[in-house]
């Protein structure tokens, strides 16, 4: 798994019952998601096109600190997928997963081939 980025849940984040916000933890996997695309890709437009298999395991709780992960790449020709997943706590546990589809564009907006060529895992 490839480390992508962290977040400590402050109080904003969350709800009445005290659970982050599933749109607010959305917008957090989408972002992260978006960075791994493109430092993986190398490709400067490449917008997120479909999340899949959406699952919250438990809630986060003000003071958790969530750390973001990208997992199982797959590369297609215009296409780059992978699974994305949360963990918070301090015991680490899986607190949501998805799998996701981002795809590289040309200047006018239109799908375009990946240079593979110029890819790979992001350096540390």
């Amino acid at each position: 798994m490839y480390k992508i980025t962290s977040k400590i849940c402050l109080s904003g984040d969350v709800g009445i019952y005290g659970n982050m916000f599933g749109g607010k933890l959305l917008s957090i996997m989408d972002e992260a998601a978006a960075i791994y695309a493109r430092l993986y890709t190398r490709e400067e437009r490449i917008v997120s096109r479909h999340f899949s298999g959406v699952e919250f395991h438990s809630p986060i709780k003000v003071g958790e600190i969530l750390e973001v992960y990208a997992d199982n790449p797959r590369r297609g020709v215009t296409s780059f997928s992978f699974d994305i997943i949360v963990i918070a706590g301090l015991n680490q546990n899986r607190r949501f997963q998805a799998s996701c589809v981002f795809v590289a564009l040309d200047p006018a907006g239109h799908k375009k081939p990946i240079d593979w060529s110029r890819a790979g895992e992001p350096e540390v």
